[in-house]
């Protein structure tokens, strides 16, 4: 029954092509052309031998002029690369003018033409123009303090376009006052004040004072109260 084959891990091909070199020398030199060999069960002579050495060789050594040559191709291709690519931009650059970056002939060279571009209407330009100066009057910026105190909310202003084609800011929403939280101080800062003690009758603070002018009245020594 023969061998089940598998791939090698790791087989040089110098190495290998040395050993069928070494093999073949020997098969021709000491075994005799009719001679047999058993070989993976298989009765072989000594000229099949020679001619299945040579097949291996022929393919590894087919295989190493491949590698030499794509080694020189690869070397021929570096070489040319930058000059390649040089010309290439040149003359897209020469086909471009010839035809004209739009016109549709440039499929016909890999290339795709430009896209024309849209002008603007004078009213287009207008509302731009009056969009990027209401924007900048609103935030004022002039130095990095300025900066830093802009408010990220603030929303570009409006315009508004007449029949007769004059461009004016819209006026921006007025602002909704905040109420304030309970238990804050009065409009001008101060504290509210404190509610007054309520008159007890053992504090001889709540005794009525008599009133600037009148005279409390005397009671005489010795009456009964």
């Amino acid at each position: 029954m023969p061998t089940m084959l598998t791939q090698p891990k790791s087989v040089a091909p110098a190495k290998l092509e040395a050993d069928l070199q070494d093999m073949d020398a020997g098969v021709l030199k000491d075994i005799p052309a009719k001679t047999s060999l058993t070989i993976d069960g298989s009765a072989i002579t000594g000229t099949q031998i020679d001619t299945k050495l040579k097949g291996y060789l022929t393919t590894i050594q087919a295989a190493d002029a491949a590698k030499q040559q794509y080694l020189a191709a690869v070397t021929a291709r570096r070489a040319i690369t930058a000059e390649a690519r040089a010309f290439y931009l040149q003359l897209k650059k020469a086909v471009t003018v010839l035809f004209g970056a739009q016109s549709p002939q440039l499929d016909d060279f890999g290339l795709a033409p430009a896209k024309a571009k849209t002008a603007k209407t004078s009213g287009q330009n207008a509302v731009s123009l009056a969009k990027r100066q209401a924007t900048r009057a609103a935030r004022g910026v002039k130095g990095k303090k300025q900066k830093a105190a802009i408010n990220p909310n603030v929303v570009t202003p409006s315009v508004v376009v007449s029949p007769d084609g004059t461009v004016q800011a819209a006026p921006a929403p007025a602002a909704t006052p905040t109420a304030a939280p309970a238990g804050s101080a009065t409009p001008n800062g101060a504290a509210p004040a404190a509610a007054a003690p309520a008159p007890s009758g053992n504090n001889p603070a709540s005794t009525p004072q008599a009133s600037a002018g009148t005279s409390a009245p005397v009671v005489p020594a010795g009456s009964g109260s």
